[in-house]
């Protein structure tokens, strides 16, 4: 499947390029690339080089925030004409190719707003259902509003990039909002399942899963670190008791292995539940603890694993 024309077409028609590497000035010779009579001049350009083997490819420029001004400057061409001019003054056509940029710009204002219209939603839906009417409607979907695009994420992004013609030839801009519960719920699903077919595939052993699980896990995001504070969370209380238990050799071949909530904490989550609300902040209070038994028939048996727990590979 390596070799299959398909997937390696896919590959040459996706162009990444990570725009922390062009920060410096003269770090736009690696962009487009060296002019006559300077170091690396047959090389060329990390762009234009890709450009001219697939003109209409898709385009990354991630963390393009991060780039010199004059890389910035460099674009202006490509996005208003469809077209590049490299260090050896040569021309080259992409008027087919897609141009994505990324960048964490307001990612904090954003985010606040975002959790202030949750909050105001939610309350709403509160208040709806102590009046006991029919047409409540509890939803996880917000949108930012045209007014707070153009008051505030706009003057951030012109003090940033420092140019309005730059912003004018963007097509869309697309906003990235925190999880909401249900996103979170699926990204533990991912992380898990990811874990239990390498147990499976490696061990014979079997993972399965409560709900409260997916619930606990789901409250170590963390807004700044989005989903990878998801996987942390699964690496940190999870796969380091799996690692453990197998190096203490605690979990027999072909055995059936369950996460699962600690009875004394699963009075702390139908709690969270009625309110609404979400576990204290770490720090504040210990959460809820996690454990792994074993299924035997009927019966589980919780697996006794010595601490220190330290994270391996092993699993």
């Amino acid at each position: 499947l390596s070799n299959s024309p398909l997937l390696l077409s896919s590959l040459q028609g996706f162009i990444r390029l990570d725009m922390s590497e062009f920060q410096e000035r003269h770090e736009v010779a690696k962009f487009i690339g060296s002019p006559p009579g300077y170091i690396g001049h047959d090389e060329g350009g990390q762009l234009t080089k890709k450009l001219k083997q697939c003109p209409n490819a898709v385009v990354l420029f991630d963390e393009v925030d991060k780039a010199h001004p004059d890389v910035l400057t460099i674009m202006l061409q490509l996005f208003d004409e469809g077209r590049l001019t490299d260090g050896k003054g040569k021309t080259i056509d992409c008027k087919d190719a897609i141009f994505i940029m990324t960048s964490n710009v307001a990612s904090d204002e954003i985010a606040q707003h975002a959790l202030e219209l949750r909050e105001d939603a939610l309350e709403l839906s509160r208040k709806r259902i102590a009046e006991k009417l029919d047409d409540v409607q509890v939803t996880d979907k917000i949108t930012i509003s045209k007014q707070f695009k153009e008051n505030v994420i706009r003057p951030i992004l012109k003090a940033h990039f420092r140019r309005d013609e730059f912003l004018g030839r963007i097509n869309e801009i697309v906003y990235f909002l925190p999880f909401c519960q249900s996103e979170l719920i699926q990204l533990v699903n991912k992380e898990l399942s990811f874990w239990a077919k390498r147990a499976k595939a490696r061990h014979n052993i079997t993972l399965v899963w409560d709900r409260e699980v997916m619930d606990v896990l789901a409250d170590g995001y963390n807004l700044h670190y989005g989903a990878r504070s998801i996987k942390h969370e699964v690496e940190r209380r999870v796969v380091n008791q799996l690692a453990a238990a197998y190096e203490q050799d605690l979990l027999p071949h072909g055995c059936t292995l369950r996460i699962t909530v600690d009875d004394s904490d699963k009075q702390l989550l139908k709690a969270r539940g009625q309110e609404g609300g979400s576990l204290p902040a770490e720090g504040q209070r210990k959460g809820p603890t996690l454990r792994l038994e074993i299924q035997e028939d009927s019966k589980s048996r919780k697996l006794d694993i010595q601490a220190p727990l330290i994270y391996c590979n092993c699993v």
